[in-house]
């Protein structure tokens, strides 16, 4: 692990890399995505709705990411762009933060159309009543479509004729041991496992899409010390497609000279989706147009593993593939991240510019409206104050005329009485 002081630095090198020039609220905020459903069936509508917890919020700019290939977006909201996988959603408080909102945000709905586990994540900005931009802990959340992995065992083999004969994907994988990353996803071929060294076996239950594809495992038994590849082979039923997930597990008794993990993953000016977690292996991101080169921070929690970066210069339009490498200490446990980076195109730049031209609009009229309503509440106590000093010097004079005549009457009286 890295020393405490070394660690304090580099926390501060991240904040500046990331945050520079950016004032945040002091209050902290959640916001998560749930689902009025977590299983549902192909064709099937679900509501995704977007929360704060903790904190209002009076403006916000926010991206909704969902696996575009299992869903088609069915809703008709008001404020909104589709761009792939992606919703932008952009809202202001027009009442100047009166109306800011705590709790549901905005609903949105789908429809499913491929079986699998998806999640949906958000990525953006969020602003207090005074226009202060909160700090957020983003929760994404995942559902799935089709039947449960504990009963696709169940199923009959007739139920393959229905799928696609060309399918070499798995459904589900499975080990007799915890710990293994990235978390399962049909479309991730490697994965990472560290063993104690009086494992000698790894019971592996690998689930075919298709049931009547061929999967042949090995690697499995008779582990050694050191690095051992597990290797799970997908054949399709049509023999014309073949997938092979692996599973690197290092055999070890030394946890820390196997450490493959990053204390820090991030892009100078690029937003990683979903946010770097060492449970996840494979990330996105999107750039401009105008960048053709990216500066990666990739810190290991072992300061004496070691990182190589390929894929972060010369980009081309459209998609990239960012790898980032760690070497263990012990030369040979390996752990690869990869960010899958679209470059924009000049349309989609010019047209990517213009909608955030229109968010910022909107913000600032947002920001314009609580000024003026500020403003308005400032001259409205203001006339206050005056109307009380008015009122105030207009019943001190008619006090002081009271006295005033008082005395000049009880003179007069006087007067007369001396006369008689």
């Amino acid at each position: 692990m890295l020393k405490k002081g070394l660690r304090i630095v580099l926390i501060l090198i991240i904040a500046c890399f990331c945050f520079l020039n950016v004032a945040y609220g002091e209050d902290k905020a959640i916001i998560l995505v749930t689902s009025n459903q977590d299983k549902i069936e192909k064709g099937e509508e679900i509501e995704i709705t977007v929360k704060i917890e903790g904190k209002k919020t009076s403006a916000f700019d926010f991206s909704l990411y969902f696996d575009n290939s299992k869903w088609d977006y069915i809703s008709k909201i008001e404020n909104t762009n589709v761009l792939e996988n992606r919703i932008l959603f952009v809202w202001f408080d027009e009442k100047g933060g009166e109306g800011a909102k705590q709790g549901d945000l905005v609903t949105f709905k789908f429809r499913a159309k491929e079986d699998g586990l998806t999640s949906f994540q958000v990525e953006g900005d969020f602003y207090d009543q005074k226009g202060n931009l909160l700090r957020i802990d983003f929760k994404e959340k995942q559902v799935r479509i089709g039947k449960e992995e504990s009963n696709l065992l169940n199923q009959e083999k007739e139920e393959g004729s229905n799928r696609q004969e060309g399918n070499a994907n798995l459904q589900a994988l499975r080990l007799d041991r915890e710990g293994i990353t990235p978390d399962f996803s049909p479309e991730i071929y490697e994965y990472y496992l560290t063993i104690p060294t009086n494992i000698q076996e790894i019971e592996v239950l690998a689930i075919s899409e298709n049931p009547n594809a061929t999967i042949q495992i090995t690697g499995n038994t008779n582990l050694q010390n050191g690095l051992n590849i597990i290797t799970i082979q997908v054949v399709s039923l049509d023999e014309t497609q073949s997938n092979t997930y692996t599973i690197q597990v290092t055999k070890t008794d030394d946890t820390e000279l196997a450490n493959t993990n990053l204390e820090i993953l991030a892009i100078e000016n690029v937003l990683l989706v979903p946010p770097f977690d060492n449970s996840r292996t494979n990330y996105q991101a999107q750039i401009t147009n105008e960048q053709n080169d990216l500066n990666v921070l990739a810190i290991p929690e072992n300061e004496r593993a070691i990182v190589t970066v390929t894929g972060k210069d010369n980009l081309k339009e459209g998609n990239n593939l960012l790898e980032i490498v760690v070497t263990a200490p012990n030369g040979f446990s390996k752990k690869k991240f990869q960010v899958e980076v679209y470059r924009r195109n000049e349309e989609e730049e010019k047209r990517y510019q213009e909608e955030r031209q229109l968010q910022k609009e909107a913000l600032e009229e947002a920001y314009e409206i609580e000024e003026l309503s500020s403003d308005i509440e400032e001259v409205q106590e203001v006339a206050t104050i005056e109307q009380t000093k008015k009122y105030g010097f207009i019943f001190a004079g008619i006090a002081i005329g009271t006295v005033i005549l008082v005395v000049i009457v009880r003179w007069i009286w006087k007067r007369k009485g001396a006369k008689k």
